[in-house]
């Protein structure tokens, strides 16, 4: 629902109500050997979580050159499908040793996010584009009735500068940096084979954090051929290495500490060519079916 307030300023309040449902290898009872000693077995019994989120947004067009978007969200998230561990006897009886540390899926955590995000544009001068991002959040995981358990806080930022460059003979230049301070670990989202993905993979008995990183990206393109038809980008990410994904967490079972690096320094170079004539209406009409598809989907049951 949006309100104009006045010619330069609106108001706009929304909600959305989310599904993910829990994956086979989440829900297969069958046990996973491949690592002896990190056996891993799924739940049947897991139910799906749901994900509510509420913002209201300010938008003011400050001056012909500068825009402003503040936006205050709230977002939570029930039966939060988590990863846990705990120790129990081998199934399998000639091993050794007879107890081990098992991996399983549960329903048990419950998030929170309260947040505020500010945006901002500026056109500071005929060929420099300004653009300002800030989300200031703070997250909260609670780890619910299984033994272990440990709810965990943290307030955290996140935030995103990028400059783009027009120069002469068709060049221009985007040049951006982001930084994520200290946030908490999100809930493990782990395969088969009690497999972690992103972050290491949280438990729900861990206390962790994912420590600061930051890292500056750039991207050369040039326009060339009747009517800027063909481009060339050479794009670079994380120009100076900064870019060090590191986590800490710790339960009664494991310290771990885990870094790594993902597609550190990247040079890509791309070319693009646009023919034929463009006919705006056709993207409003692939767009307006798609709302259509999605609001068919919502009423058949089917979420993100």
């Amino acid at each position: 629902m949006t309100y104009k307030l006045n010619e330069k300023s609106d108001l706009q309040v929304n909600y959305s109500r989310k599904i993910n449902r829990p994956n086979f290898f989440q829900l297969i009872p069958n046990y996973d050997i491949s690592d002896p000693l990190n056996l891993s077995i799924g739940n049947p019994n897991l139910v799906p979580e749901f994900t509510n989120l509420a913002e209201i947004s300010y938008q003011n067009q400050v001056t012909a050159k500068t825009s402003f978007l503040a936006t205050a969200y709230l977002k939570n998230t029930n039966n939060l499908i988590t990863n846990y561990q705990y120790l129990d006897k081998n199934p399998d009886p000639n091993a050794q040793p007879d107890t081990v540390l098992i991996t399983s899926y549960a329903n048990a955590n419950t998030s929170y996010n309260v947040g505020v995000e500010l945006t901002s544009r500026t056109k500071l001068t005929k060929w420099w584009d300004f653009n300002i991002n800030i989300n200031l959040y703070n997250s909260t995981l609670k780890a619910g009735a299984i033994a272990g358990g440990a709810d965990n806080d943290q307030f955290s930022m996140f935030g995103k500068i990028n400059n783009s460059f027009t120069l002469p003979k068709n060049f221009s230049i985007q040049l951006s940096g982001d930084y994520q301070a200290k946030t908490i670990l999100p809930p493990g989202r782990g395969g088969g084979g009690g497999g972690m993905m992103m972050y290491g993979g949280s438990q729900i008995g861990a206390q962790g954090y994912i420590k600061p990183n930051y890292g500056v990206d750039i991207a050369i393109k040039k326009d060339f051929m009747k009517n800027k038809a063909a481009s060339l980008t050479l794009q670079m990410n994380d120009i100076f290495r900064t870019k060090l994904y590191a986590t800490h967490s710790e339960s009664v079972y494991f310290v771990q500490d885990n870094s790594r690096r993902r597609d550190p320094q990247v040079l890509r170079l791309n070319f693009n060519y646009r023919f034929g004539k463009m006919d705006v209406a056709l993207f409003k009409k692939k767009s307006m079916r798609g709302e259509m598809d999605s609001m068919q989907n919502a009423q058949q049951g089917m979420g993100n």
